[in-house]
């Protein structure tokens, strides 16, 4: 079909887009945050536990957003086969067990409550430096917002197994 577009058989439902495009996507938008960090932050502190932060906090985000992408095609599969269009023995051989995609959701909260936490710390812990403080609040919402777009990349992606 084009370029950002993938065979069904690759991950059991029609793909919105290629999951390398995605993934570029959201690693350069993350490499352009943090070289503005370490531009324009002057304080070791706020740029350490920003950069720090934000990678943790973008990373968790995508897996938790992949991990919403892989329990609906496990959803997608299973209703198929109780549909009777695919043989039960297929669609659980295909799929990981439910325990798997609930510790993988898991992995990716704890690590987005943990980054967006240190975030926001830094946003408070920031207002005492003597200069740069507008920066690291700034940086720190961008961080959560970048987080974000990586949630929604997740679900765009291909289910990373």
């Amino acid at each position: 079909m084009g370029a950002l577009f993938e065979p069904e058989e690759q991950h059991f439902s029609p793909a919105l887009m290629r999951s390398t495009v995605v993934i570029a996507t959201c690693l350069v938008l993350l490499a352009l945050l943090e070289a503005w960090v370490w531009l324009t932050l002057s304080s070791p502190f706020a740029r350490v536990s920003v950069t720090g932060s934000m990678i943790v906090t973008a990373v968790s985000f995508f897996i938790a957003g992949n991990t919403f992408r892989l329990r609906d095609i496990r959803r997608r599969v299973g209703n198929r086969a109780r549909a009777g269009r695919i043989a039960p023995i297929d669609a659980l051989s295909i799929l990981p067990p439910r325990e798997t995609i609930a510790r993988r959701f898991m992995l990716g909260a704890i690590g987005a409550i943990v980054g967006v936490g240190t975030l926001v710390l830094t946003m408070f812990f920031a207002g005492d430096e003597t200069e740069g403080a507008r920066e690291a609040m700034v940086a720190s919402v961008l961080g959560i917002v970048t987080a974000m777009l990586c949630f929604v990349g997740g679900t765009f992606a291909r289910p990373i197994d």
